[in-house]
């Protein structure tokens, strides 16, 4: 299986999984939108995912069209969460942990979105 797809999988399972866990449960009744992208996300590349394993018509544009979702949140988040890291601004209790599993995160995703791209591109053209 090609990586942005076994990434898919592994990473939309990961993000609402990782959130949940960092922030909590709680969260959702206090902060709804921060762990909702990240249940969204998670799901768009299990479909993407699935349907790229499945050789779904669509499978390859939907693949790329949510990695390219995740890359913008997981920049995003990466960066301001950098930002803060810098600036001596960050309160969460093991900040450094977190910038770097964002950016193994984030670096995963442009790599599977340009690897997405490649595919849907390839795909087209047959």
């Amino acid at each position: 299986m090609r990586f942005e797809v076994v990434a898919a999988f592994v990473i939309g399972i990961l993000l609402p999984l990782l959130e949940t866990c960092r922030r909590g449960i709680g969260m959702w009744s206090v902060d709804f939108t921060t762990m909702f992208e990240d249940y969204v996300a998670g799901a768009l590349l299990l479909i993407g995912g699935w349907a790229s394993v499945k050789a779904r018509p669509w499978g390859a544009l939907f693949l790329e069209l949510a990695w390219a979702y995740v890359t913008g949140m997981m920049g995003g988040s990466f960066w301001y969460q950098l930002e803060d890291t810098f600036r001596s601004a960050a309160q969460e209790p093991h900040n450094l942990l977190v910038v770097i599993v964002k950016f193994l995160l984030w670096s995963a995703c442009v790599v599977s979105l340009i690897l997405s791209f490649r595919r849907a591109l390839h795909a087209r053209s047959s």
